[in-house]
C-alpha cells in the first residue's frame, strides 16, 4: 500500500519536472533562434513574443490593490509600500512604490507625477518621452552613471503607483526587456 502512494506522488512530480523542463527548452529555444538570426522583420518579433514571452505568474499584494508579474527565477520583496522584483543576475530590477491620495486633494494624474519625478531624478541627456495620459505616462532616460531606467506612472485617481525598471544591461539585453514586460503586467485593481 505505501508502494502505491508513492507511485502516484511520483507520477505528478514527473509531470510537474516536464512541465517546467519543456517550458524551459521553449524559452531557450526562442534565445537561440533570436541570438542567430540578427535580422528580424516586425511580424517574426510578435510571434516570438507570444510564443515564448513572459513566464511566471502573478502577485496582488494583501491588501488586493495591486497586481504585478512576476517573471519564473526572479526575486520578489514587498515593503510597507514598496514592491521589488529583481533579475537573477541582480542587474536589473523594477521597484513600484504605491501613494494614496488624501481627502480633499485632487484627483491624481500620472503626467503631473512624472513630470515631477523627471525634474528630480538624476540624469544625462533628456528623457525619452514615451505614452503619456492621465491614467498612465511613461518615460525612459539614462543615469550619469550609465544605468537606463524607464518610469511608469499608473493612477485611478485615488491609488498612484511609481514604476521604475533599472538597469546595468544594454536596454536590448534579455534582462531589461524582460523588466519592461514586468512594467505592463502592473494593474490597480478596484475602482
Amino acid at each position: 500500500m505505501p508502494r502505491k502512494l508513492k507511485n502516484k506522488t511520483s507520477a505528478k512530480t514527473i509531470s510537474a519536472v516536464k512541465k517546467s523542463r519543456n517550458s524551459l527548452i521553449a524559452h531557450s529555444a526562442t534565445t537561440k533562434s533570436s541570438a542567430k538570426s540578427p535580422k528580424k522583420n516586425a511580424a517574426s518579433s510578435k510571434t516570438r513574443k507570444k510564443a515564448g514571452g513572459f513566464h511566471g505568474g502573478s502577485y496582488v499584494t494583501p491588501k488586493g490593490n495591486v497586481t504585478i508579474g512576476i517573471p519564473a527565477f526572479w526575486t520578489l520583496r514587498q515593503t510597507n509600500d514598496d514592491l521589488e522584483v529583481e533579475s537573477p543576475s541582480r542587474k536589473t530590477s523594477v521597484i513600484v512604490t504605491a501613494f494614496q491620495r488624501e481627502n480633499g486633494v485632487a484627483r491624481l494624474d500620472a503626467r503631473e507625477y512624472l513630470e515631477h519625478f523627471l525634474q528630480s531624478a538624476s540624469m544625462k541627456g533628456r528623457p525619452n518621452a514615451g505614452k503619456s495620459a492621465s491614467s498612465r505616462a511613461q518615460s525612459r532616460f539614462r543615469d550619469p552613471e550609465g544605468d537606463h531606467w524607464q518610469i511608469e506612472v499608473l493612477t485611478n485617481g485615488d491609488t498612484l503607483l511609481l514604476a521604475t525598471l533599472n538597469s546595468s544591461l544594454p536596454p536590448r539585453s534579455q534582462e531589461p526587456r524582460v523588466g519592461a514586460e514586468i512594467l505592463r503586467t502592473i494593474r490597480i485593481n478596484g475602482k
